[in-house]
């Protein structure tokens, strides 16, 4: 008997057919992640600004002339900025006579109108709608909606592409984000902008869980891990996209429309066929064969024609399981609440490491590079840890590192009143490294613990708990409101480390799955990590394999020296 697995052995695991097909997944990674970063960095990015001097038209945030300053001086009190720096008031003005500009005492009013610094903003949302003072909640809210876009969408798109397959699903989520990405230039009302962006976030991230685990379902296990890690270099690009974008369109409608147009190219997804593993479980046994026969000719491989006739259907065609059976095996629903879990701690600790770029000291061009570039050295090394140490002990080890890197940012804090911007800045950055590498194996970890006929639920509600980490963030982030003293200023960061160690403990207690095939089915992914599990279906262990495999060749050779 036989599996899928043994099946993509034959006919290549990683062959020509897979590679232009895996390749043809990952691409809309680069637009996905383009809308994403944009929305979380740029679109909704607050610049430096201060109140405007009341009654002087030209107003300007930069220095004019020695009258301006003196004007400014004047008009607008000063305030500590976070590093201990002076800044002129943002929300307060002296208040003004009616008569002229000249302020009366020292008392302070709200001021109705700003100027913002455009040295390395041209105009961002933000700045078009004021989101400042009063309204500087909304640029949380506007992000927090996004992140519930993510949620939703790992939701929605997960069990959609279990039932209805892996293809429609990809090709609604991409003619969506096309449109309303181009939509969202045209838009100048803070709702419809909320709700546009919703959507973009919601599509963008279930676009990218579908064509991650159809990714995985064509390739074999000697090949997966590469696969897992290869999706998210594409998704590092779009980053690095992103970055170029930003600083060289500082106006925020242009780089819109110059990142949303070029995804219409992507309308070869609609010629990209259905994930034959998907097929066979749901026994569209034709389809299943024309596909694989195609990838059996592409990677000049002749298949034995009673593998496609007996195999694939009678080992594949198995009673289909619904998602929701997933969650009454007390063994999965396990694995599924430390998992979760993780994907919990990574969210809300990447979030509490790095809280938001801008908020970093220097230029935030610089900022973001220096951060996507760790995040793709991150994704790098797992290329050469993952298959190494195996899949738990990286995940355990990147996430006691991300826990400890939550708790050390502080200690400049604790130590100084004016902390280094540097040594924080540092900090965050390797950080960040520690947190990508950790997203980069637990998403090829969770990949690999789910059975096919569930897979993409298993990611989505991953998915969805690693937003609710990031949601909590900034509520955790606010107990320094409530929490007076040093130990006020420690508790948030004490709560993400804390949160992100316990994770990495709790991954100890799943099994591993390097080198061991998918699971078809949730009995299947039950005794993963049992001796009958790494048994191959033909009784012969994967070490026997290779010992046959061995001797098969030696025999050979000798033959060829007999001849």
């Amino acid at each position: 008997m036989m599996n899928f697995d043994d099946v993509l052995r034959q006919l290549g695991e990683f062959g020509t057919y897979q590679k232009w097909l895996y390749v043809l997944l990952c691409l809309p990674s680069i637009p996905q992640s383009l809308q994403v970063i944009q929305a979380a960095v740029f679109l909704f990015a607050v610049p430096e600004h201060r109140c405007a001097i009341p009654g002087l038209a030209n107003d300007t945030y930069e220095i004019q002339n020695d009258f301006h300053e003196q004007l400014i001086n004047s008009s607008i009190p000063m305030t500590s900025g976070y590093y201990g720096d002076e800044k002129y008031s943002r929300c307060q003005l002296y208040l003004q006579t009616n008569t002229s500009n000249i302020p009366t005492s020292n008392i302070t009013e709200p001021c109705n109108a700003w100027v913002y610094d455009q040295s390395q903003f041209m105009s961002t949302i933000s700045e078009t709608l004021d989101f400042v003072c009063e309204k500087r909640s909304y640029v949380s809210h506007a992000k927090m909606l996004g992140m519930f876009g993510h949620l939703v969408g790992g939701v929605i798109s997960g069990p959609l592409s279990d039932m209805f397959g892996r293809r429609p699903v990809i090709i609604t989520n991409m003619f969506i984000l096309v449109v309303l990405s181009i939509c969202l230039v045209w838009s100048n009302s803070a709702p419809l902008i909320f709700i546009l962006d919703f959507i973009i976030q919601c599509v963008a991230l279930g676009q990218y869980l579908v064509c991650f685990v159809f990714g995985m379902e064509i390739v074999g296990p000697a090949k997966r891990m590469w696969a897992g890690v290869a999706m998210n270099l594409f998704w590092s690009a779009g980053n690095m996209v992103s970055a170029l974008t930003a600083y060289l369109f500082r106006d925020w409608k242009t780089r819109q429309l110059i990142v949303s147009i070029p995804a219409i190219l992507f309308a070869y997804l609609y010629f990209i066929p259905e994930s034959p593993r998907w097929l066979l479980k749901h026994g569209k046994r034709e389809e299943a064969k024309i596909i694989m026969a195609s990838m059996s000719k592409k990677n000049k491989v002749k298949l034995d024609p009673d593998i496609l006739d007996e195999v694939d259907i009678e080992k594949e065609e198995v009673k289909q399981e619904p998602f929701w059976n997933l969650l009454k095996s007390s063994v999965m629903m396990r694995r599924m609440i430390i998992i979760c879990y993780n994907w919990f701690a990574v969210g809300m600790g990447f979030y509490g490491l790095s809280m938001n770029v801008n908020n970093l000291a220097g230029s935030i061009y610089l900022n973001f590079f220096l951060f996507i570039t760790v995040e793709a050295a991150a994704y790098v090394s797992c290329f050469f840890l993952m298959d190494r140490i195996g899949r738990k002990l990286l995940l355990c080890i990147s996430m006691a590192l991300t826990g400890a890197a939550c708790i050390l940012p502080l200690v400049p804090v604790l130590v100084s009143d004016t902390p280094e911007k540097w040594a924080i800045n540092i900090l965050a950055i390797i950080g960040n490294t520690c947190a990508s590498a950790a997203m980069c194996s637990v998403y090829t970890f969770t990949a690999e613990l789910m059975p096919t006929t569930s897979r993409t639920f298993g990611m989505s509600m991953s998915s969805v708990c690693c937003r609710v980490g990031s949601l909590l963030s900034p509520y955790i982030v606010d107990l320094t409101l409530h929490v007076s003293g040093r130990f006020g200023q420690i508790l948030p960061m004490l709560i993400f480390g804390g949160i992100t160690i316990l994770a990495a403990l709790l991954a100890l207690l799943l099994p591993e799955t390097r080198n061991k095939r998918l699971p078809e089915s949730i009995k299947e992914a039950e005794m993963l990590g049992t001796s009958e599990y790494d048994k191959d279906v033909t009784g012969t262990s994967p070490v026997e394999l290779i010992l046959l495999e061995s001797e098969s060749k030696e025999k050979d050779g000798e033959a060829e020296d007999m001849t």
